[in-house]
């Protein structure tokens, strides 16, 4: 039986159909929608909440071909905003099912089931998820024992720090929230990194003319690769950074940000790199629903 989900992100929308007693995806699609667009301001706007719920609607469509129904959840750009019962009420207007709002500790659960999927359960796991609004951080094994989410992510950040120029700030702000956590997450076994920031990492690394999920599986992406191309980004216009193979189109004006976020972690968990899993929280959601 093939189930179905929505996962209504900060900076873009993802639609996942899946056989779960297979563990395979029958279908995925992904479009950037900018719900978070101004998330600093505690408010949702109006014209990215409509076009973010028109494309809702088109999912629901497109997964009833499928025979199913999607759930949907949102995360840390509608948990954050002052009026997301607003935004919920126009999802189920317009597409006619309910948003599930959820927390930051259950996109961590969400994030580690999907993430983890997929490797052995043997060694121990510490899994990043950066996000447009939020990272979290999620430790275990077999099951998650420490896990914590923290307001820094690439949308964010790129409002508040690489729009005015202060990379140096980002790096500060990072440092001073993953800071009080270390202790808890350092020396972890292996760490594994989700979301479009460490997947779009992984594809500008590898070259990929057209994103290939199963290469960017189980990908070994290196803490000194992950600088250069920072460096690079921090240098870059947004055409040169478009025109990147791997570069996902609409992602360009947040990919320094996240990639900070992301390089500034590496060195606090003083780690060499990261493998990338193309599983997240959407799989995560489907296979905790089962």
């Amino acid at each position: 039986m093939l189930k179905s989900a929505v996962d209504i992100g900060t900076n873009s929308i993802r639609l996942l159909i899946m056989d779960t007693a297979k563990m395979r995806r029958v279908f995925k699609r992904v479009d950037i929608t900018r719900l978070g667009e101004g998330v600093g301001k505690g408010l949702l706007q109006p014209e990215p909440m409509v076009r973010t719920a028109n494309k809702i609607a088109l999912y629901v469509d497109e997964a009833k071909e499928y025979g199913t129904i999607p759930e949907a959840f949102a995360t840390s750009a509608v948990r954050d905003a002052e009026n997301r019962t607003e935004f919920c009420d126009m999802v189920k207007q317009r597409a006619g099912i309910d948003v599930e709002v959820i927390d930051g500790d259950t996109e961590a659960k969400l994030d580690f089931t999907g993430a983890t999927a997929l490797f052995s359960k043997e060694v121990p796991k510490l899994v990043i998820d950066i996000g447009g609004g939020s990272t979290e951080f999620i430790k275990g094994g077999e099951t998650v024992n420490n896990k914590f989410s923290l307001n820094m992510g690439s949308v964010r950040f790129t409002e508040r720090f690489v729009s005015a120029g202060d990379l140096a700030g980002l790096y500060k702000e990072t440092e001073n929230m993953l800071g009080p956590h270390l202790s808890d997450i350092i020396g972890t076994g292996e760490i594994i990194g989700i979301g479009g920031t460490i997947t779009g990492l992984a594809a500008i690394d590898i070259g990929l003319e057209e994103y290939d999920a199963s290469k960017i599986q189980g990908y070994f992406l290196g803490a000194g690769n992950i600088k250069e191309m920072r460096q690079w980004f921090s240098m870059a216009s947004s055409e040169e950074i478009r025109s990147l193979k791997g570069m996902q189109k609409g992602r360009e004006d947040i990919i320094l940000a996240g990639t900070a976020i992301l390089e500034k972690s590496l060195d606090m968990l003083n780690a060499g790199g990261i493998y990338v899993s193309d599983w997240d929280s959407l799989e995560g959601y489907l296979i905790e629903a089962d």
